[in-house]
């Protein structure tokens, strides 16, 4: 790709091929869809990953996306899980990513979330109309040395 606006479209027209190969692929072997779109705003100082979906990888779980939020002395992530139940969701901190694992009416989901410095004894969740909003108290950031 030489920057050519051209060029831009000849790959986005390779993606959507592939996309929509993947879909009648799931259709014909009757994998429930799921589609949607997220919008990031990055006002905050938190980290905004940027992913790269030019590969479209087979799943056995939906991966919805976990949002981070740094709000005054807490951290709250929040997240999608249509049909989940709540007594299967599993939440479990592992250094500073939070993996998030529950089973949907349809389809598993998984997703993780990377945490700045919090106090994960303190952590809370409450799960209402299929979102699951986790908080946590925010950790002071340990200064950068110069």
């Amino acid at each position: 790709m030489n920057g050519y606006p051209r060029d831009m479209f000849e790959e986005m027209d390779e993606i959507f091929d592939r996309l929509f190969s993947r879909m009648n692929q799931d259709l014909m072997n009757g994998r429930p869809q799921v589609s949607g779109f997220r919008i990031i705003i990055d006002g905050g100082d938190l980290h905004t990953p940027v992913q790269d979906n030019r590969e479209i990888p087979s799943r056995t779980a939906t991966s919805p996306v976990a949002e981070v939020h740094r709000i005054d002395d807490e951290v709250k992530v929040i997240t999608e899980l249509p049909g989940a139940a709540k007594d299967s969701i599993r939440l479990d901190v592992q250094g500073s990513v939070l993996s998030i694992d529950a089973d949907g009416v349809t389809t598993p989901y998984h997703t993780t979330a990377d945490l700045p410095m919090v106090d994960v004894g303190s952590m809370q969740s409450t799960f209402r109309n299929g979102v699951l909003e986790i908080t946590f108290r925010a950790l002071a950031e340990e200064p950068a040395s110069v």
